[in-house]
């Protein structure tokens, strides 16, 4: 499903009155300084950050100066084109299922990120990621779950105007699944203020487990 994810933004991509906001599919609305702050609780001068999904760099562009470096795996070149210029961050335009790495990374972050991949793609995603971490490393996921189920959109949405794919995994079930590749130490963080949830069966949460 996550081809029908793709396909998307690749036709957001190609908007020519494309700009850096054009990523946050909720309009008007930018919680990436909460997001940024959050990070910076969880990670040192010294960090080593591998950031998924990285979009036109909304969180890296304000945390890449607190860390020692960022690499961004961005598949869309046009929404990296964002991403601030500095020695600190590498962009990798390359889509997750290509990507691979020998380094090891002190932490992974995920934000906005998983519900574009269905449950049998997540777990993929998360199996790599468990590969790039050093131990006693972090990940950490920003995501709107499902509340009580698993609640997924496939077809047209007239919010998006488009067909549009996303599915908001039972937050339990995504707590589950991160157990069971090896995570621990695994918490579940309300991050935003109640306003930002605008769904009555879907809510935003951080999850952050260590390797």
């Amino acid at each position: 499903m996550n081809n029908n994810a793709l396909n998307f933004f690749s036709k957001l991509a190609s908007n020519s009155n494309l700009n850096a906001q054009s990523v946050k599919l909720a309009k008007n609305t930018d919680l990436t300084e909460i997001d940024a702050d959050f990070i910076l609780k969880y990670a040192s001068s010294k960090a080593t950050i591998l950031d998924l999904g990285t979009g036109t760099g909304l969180i890296v562009n304000k945390i890449y100066n607190y860390v020692k470096s960022i690499d961004c795996v961005e598949l869309f070149e046009c929404f990296s084109k964002f991403i601030l210029v500095d020695k600190k961050i590498k962009i990798i335009n390359q889509n997750i299922w290509d990507f691979t790495s020998e380094k090891k990374y002190d932490m992974i972050t995920m934000f906005g990120f998983m519900h574009y991949f269905n449950e049998e793609e997540a777990i993929k995603v998360y199996q790599k990621c468990y590969n790039f971490i050093k131990n006693n490393g972090k990940v950490i996921i920003k995501n709107q779950f499902g509340v009580q189920e698993d609640v997924t959109v496939a077809g047209y949405s007239s919010e998006q105007q488009t067909d549009y794919f996303a599915q908001y995994r039972y937050i339990d079930k995504e707590v589950n699944i991160l157990k069971n590749i090896g995570f621990k130490n695994i918490e579940v963080i309300d991050i935003y203020p109640p306003e930002a949830n605008r769904w009555h069966n879907t809510h935003f949460y951080a999850i952050v487990a260590d390797k």
